[in-house]
């Protein structure tokens, strides 16, 4: 092998004919490696007998180099075939292949001997192979135009083995996938092509056995559409002109004959087989003018047409799943996607699985304060046994016969030492009259009480962050889980759905290169829709989105427009409209002018129809300040947008900043989602100041009491929820604005008397005037950072129309009647 080459999936094997087969599958699959290995062999006797003007012969070389770079040294056996079909072609130049084979495979391997080189070497070394064999035979007497034979011998022998390296894989059973590129047809016309000049020479009468080739290959070409079919036509009837095989009237006869039968792929094949026949006796007649050529035309059209109406419908179905556009690769693209789909979704439930069995591992914490707290004594009592107790001569006493006695004075008196709380406690009676070494006991008794305090301490610490770290794989579990139901609804969506918009789309005029439905659920629709067009954008707008919104019965825009640098298809994302939009702003002001600010705010759109707006005030104020509020609010958005609970992430950020530094920072923070599809809105508030909602002159407290993140390793996250209207704003403040009571104020709530006064609703100059008020209620200073952050909450505004076919069904009414049944 020349080449060592990485690709999925095994190696083909060729022939086994040494192999019983023990069941049906086996002998199925066996009999499949024989009818390769007879397309391969097939393929070599032909390029084998393959030349150009009989003067270069670059075929089965070419073939033989690349068939063995491919399948291995092992199982390139069948295209040793070609050097009998180069000799029924002639002696001479049976003789020159079969000095190439064997002069190739001795280089191979003495060059190639202990290296790994690309593939790709594998044309370069034939080519030269091919060179210096064709060279060798003109002997001594060398001219120049010999020579320049010679060279466009070993050129032909790398480019072909260039261009067959991008198809033998096909017939090598090692295809990795269904969708051809634009040279790999090419490469395949092309060995087509050069198979059909091995006819070179064979009649049978009168008629070449090579136009019967051509006119079938042609045949079959036309059942995959006008594309292939016309360039294959053009490109293997020009090729055999290299072989006196062709002419360029019969070129221009087979294209035009290859488009007409390419626009009736779909007709039935005896009007196919008909239409061929009729029209190569017509144009022949047109140009011929006699009755020998058009009989030699006729004739072989006749047989091509028996041999396409005996060819197997299976192969049709083959070609066709190669060609892109067809519905056959249509459908085998999708059976390739649901495999891998499924084969996801599984992986994906097996990821949610190990987080689950992480976090039950994590979570299971055996015992309790009690039992926890019953080994620590016993450890202190073992520890001190061992100190005090070791050179004591009533040893054998105390912990032989009175071990249970001697443990239970021990035990009371850690409870005396204990209750003392640092002051000096006496020995229990019970110890005193049983321990002659009391002094030592005593001392070492408080010594390892005080270090078993301590690992009580720490170990209590590590049980409560275990618990915490079970919550947050628990969550990690949830979010792994809910991607593989997604994965699943997608599967689980009817192919009909997609036919159904498909079929829209041509009925209004539109046609698409692919429709793929990701989500049909009502608020949560997303489809992407691939355009030949660069203006996609147009047409998407235009015209997909409200016919997605008449099939949808809901209002559908388009969410995203991907199109690529270079021109080609574009790909246009459509998804449900949301019922409402937000509108935001912020103003914020650090504490005597500095330059940064303790407080951090955002206002993000977290995908899925949710809205979040959210104030963190850090400890103190400045660099360190803004670091931990900063710190709190990333990770927040983080984990929000990848779809972890509410309550779950604010407990994550407390326990990152419990374990992040020794000293203590706290940091509060308010945090508003709205639900885009609802207008409901949910408060987490986690020791911040209250938030408002302003509703006319009416002006709404929201409050909590909850403490800040970072001081209690344990915190509870207090959420409410209130139901919002249109034209509500909603205010989330800090601690700097919410103190800043002005002189005279009534109430006990100065900004809730603030929003009420405030005429206007724009959410920057709401924020504007509130900070204002507030630097004026401290007299102009400003003693603390000040933050505010304002929403308003409006309606989503259609801007078109739904377009509705009277001949196309609603989506939503055949998924309840899918439901009903």
């Amino acid at each position: 092998m020349v080449g060592k080459r990485t690709r999925s999936g095994p190696k083909p094997r060729l022939a086994e004919p040494n192999r019983m087969a023990r069941s049906k599958p086996r002998v199925h699959f066996t009999l499949r490696a024989w009818r390769r290995t007879l397309l391969i062999g097939a393929l070599a006797f032909l390029l084998g007998r393959a030349s150009i003007d009989h003067a270069v012969a670059p075929f089965a070389l070419a073939y033989f180099a690349v068939v063995m770079a491919l399948a291995g040294e092992r199982r390139a056996w069948p295209a040793y075939a070609g050097i009998l079909g180069a000799f029924t072609a002639s002696l001479d130049g049976g003789l020159e292949l079969a000095a190439a084979i064997v002069l190739y495979k001795l280089a191979h391997r003495i060059i190639f001997r202990r290296k790994n080189p690309d593939i790709i070497w594998a044309p370069v070394l034939a080519g030269a192979v091919g060179f210096l064999v064709h060279l060798a035979t003109f002997g001594t007497s060398l001219t120049f135009a010999e020579g320049l034979i010679a060279f466009s011998q070993g050129a032909l022998v790398t480019i072909l083995a260039l261009i067959f390296l991008q198809c033998i894989h096909l017939f090598l059973g090692q295809e990795l996938t269904r969708t051809l590129r634009y040279e790999q047809v090419m490469s395949v016309v092309i060995l087509i092509a050069s198979v059909i000049m091995g006819f070179d020479g064979l009649a049978v009468h009168g008629v070449p056995l090579a136009l019967v080739a051509i006119d079938w290959i042609v045949l079959v070409l036309s059942a995959t559409g006008i594309g292939p079919a016309v360039s294959g036509a053009v490109a293997i009837s020009m090729l055999s002109l290299l072989s006196h095989e062709a002419s360029l009237m019969e070129v221009a006869v087979l294209g035009f004959i290859a488009l007409i039968c390419g626009l009736m792929r779909d007709a039935n094949r005896f009007a196919v087989a008909a239409t061929f026949v009729a029209g190569v006796g017509v144009l022949t007649l047109a140009y011929a003018h006699a009755y020998a050529p058009l009989l030699v035309q006729m004739t072989a059209a006749g047989v091509a047409s028996v041999l396409y109406l005996l060819t197997p419908r299976s192969l049709f179905a083959e070609l066709r799943s190669f060609v892109p556009g067809t519905p056959e690769h249509s459908a085998d693209e999708r059976t390739r996607a649901e495999r891998v789909h499924a084969l996801m979704t599984e992986k994906i439930h097996e990821v949610s699985q190990i987080f689950e069995e992480l976090a039950d591992t994590f979570a299971d914490v055996s015992g309790n304060d009690y039992l926890l707290m019953r080994d620590l004594v016993t450890q202190t009592i073992q520890k001190t046994r061992d100190s005090v107790c070791s050179l004591c001569p009533r040893q054998t006493l105390c912990w032989g016969r009175e071990m249970l006695q001697t443990y239970n004075a021990m035990k009371h008196t850690l409870t005396n030492i204990e209750a003392a709380n640092g002051r000096r406690a006496a020995p229990t009676p019970e110890l005193r009259d049983r321990c002659i070494r009391l002094d030592p006991m005593m001392s070492t008794l408080r010594y390892n009480l005080d270090l078993t305090r301590r690992d009580y301490k720490w170990l209590k610490k590590m049980m409560e962050e275990r618990k915490l770290v079970a919550h947050q794989l628990a969550g990690v579990a949830d979010v792994v889980r809910a991607i593989a139901r997604e994965l699943e609804m997608e599967h689980k969506t009817l192919l009909s759905d997609r036919e159904k918009i498909v079929s829209a789309l041509e009925e209004l005029g539109l046609y698409v290169d692919d429709v793929r439905i990701i989500s049909l659920e009502p608020g949560r629709v997303e489809i992407e829709v691939v355009q030949p067009s660069e203006s996609a954008h147009e047409t998407s707008a235009r015209m997909i989105a409200p016919l997605l919104s008449g099939i949808l019965g809901e209002h559908i825009t388009v969410a995203k427009l991907s199109v690529p640098p270079h021109g080609g298809p574009c790909t246009a994302t459509f998804a449900s409209a949301r019922q409402y939009q937000v509108h935001s702003a912020a103003m914020a002001i650090a504490k005597d002018g500095r330059p940064v600010s303790g407080d951090t705010h955002t206002a993000v759109d977290l995908g899925n129809g949710r809205y979040a707006l959210a104030i963190s005030d850090g400890m103190g104020n400045g660099e360190r300040a803004k670091q931990e509020s900063k710190s709190a609010i990333d990770l927040l958005k983080r984990l929000m947008k990848a779809g972890f609970d509410e309550k779950l992430a604010v407990r994550t950020i407390n326990s990152a900043l419990v374990l992040r530094s020794r000293e203590e920072m706290f940091t509060t923070l308010d945090m508003a989602v709205i639900d885009l599809f609802h207008a409901k809105c949910e408060f987490l508030k986690v020791g911040s100041a209250p938030s408002y909602i302003k509703r006319g002159q009416e002006v709404i407290k929201v409050t909590g009491n909850s403490v800040p993140i970072g001081i209690l390793e344990e915190i509870e996250v207090q959420t409410i929820e209130v139901q919002l209207l249109p034209g509500d704003v909603l205010v989330l403040v800090s601690d700097g604005v919410y103190d800043a009571v002005p002189e005279g104020a009534e109430g006990d709530d100065w900004v809730q008397q603030a929003l009420a006064q405030i005429r206007s609703t724009d959410p920057q100059t709401l924020v504007d005037e509130l900070v204002a008020m507030a630097v004026e209620a401290s007299h102009g200073k400003v003693r603390d950072d000040m933050t505010a952050v304002a929403a308003v909450i409006e309606r989503y505004q259609e801007q078109w129309a739904a377009i509705r076919l009277p001949n196309v069904p609603s989506l939503r009414s055949a998924e309840r009647k899918r439901r009903m049944a």
